[in-house]
C-alpha cells in the first residue's frame, strides 16, 4: 500500500510540474521572501519573489490558531506543488524562519493535513509583525488531531527558507 501511494505521489508531481510550468515566472523580478534547497534542485538553490509564490495553485484555509483571535482566512500555496515546480522528489521539509528557528514537516502534512504556506491573512499580505511573509497553517478547526503540541511546533511563522530532503525507508 506504501508503494502504490508512493507511485501515485510520484506521478502527481510529474503532471502538475509540467503544468506549472507555464503558470510560474522562471525568475524573481521582486524581493526574494523565499528560498529552497534541497533533493533534485539543480540549481543549488532557488529565490522566490511574492509574485512567483502568487504564480502557484492558491488554497484557503478558515480557521482559528493559538496566536490570533477569532477564525481568519489564509491564503497559500501547498509544498506539494512547490516541489513538483521545482521537479524535487523530498518528503520531509526543512523550514527556516527568520530567527533561525527550524522544524521539520513531512510532505505528508500538506497532501493528508492539509497544511498550506500561507502568505494572506484575509486577503491582506501578511508583514514580518504579523508572522509573515510566510506562515505554516493547518486546518486546526476542520480536524481536533492538530490541536497538538507537535502540529503547533510545525506551524512555524516568518518563514524564509525550506530545504527539501528524501528520507528513504
Amino acid at each position: 500500500m506504501r508503494l502504490l501511494s508512493f507511485i501515485f505521489l510520484v506521478s502527481g508531481f510529474c503532471l502538475t510540474s509540467y503544468a506549472l510550468a507555464d503558470n510560474v515566472p522562471n525568475s524573481p523580478t521582486g524581493r526574494i521572501v523565499l528560498t529552497v534547497s534541497g533533493t533534485a534542485i539543480d540549481a543549488g538553490q532557488v529565490g522566490f519573489d511574492m509574485a512567483m509564490l502568487d504564480a502557484l495553485p492558491q488554497h484557503k484555509i478558515t480557521t482559528h490558531t493559538p496566536w490570533t483571535q477569532g477564525p481568519h482566512t489564509y491564503r497559500g500555496f501547498s509544498a506539494v506543488d512547490l516541489l513538483s515546480y521545482l521537479g524535487s522528489d523530498g518528503n520531509l521539509l526543512q523550514v527556516t524562519a527568520l530567527n533561525q528557528y527550524m522544524t521539520e514537516i513531512p510532505i505528508s502534512d500538506f497532501i493528508e493535513k492539509g497544511a498550506i504556506f500561507a502568505t494572506r491573512q484575509d486577503e491582506r499580505l501578511i508583514n514580518v509583525r504579523s508572522l509573515g511573509p510566510i506562515m505554516v497553517i493547518y486546518p486546526f478547526d476542520q480536524q481536533e488531531e492538530l490541536k497538538s503540541e507537535k502540529i503547533y511546533g510545525r506551524s512555524i511563522w516568518q518563514v524564509t527558507h525550506i530545504k527539501s530532503i528524501l528520507l528513504v525507508d
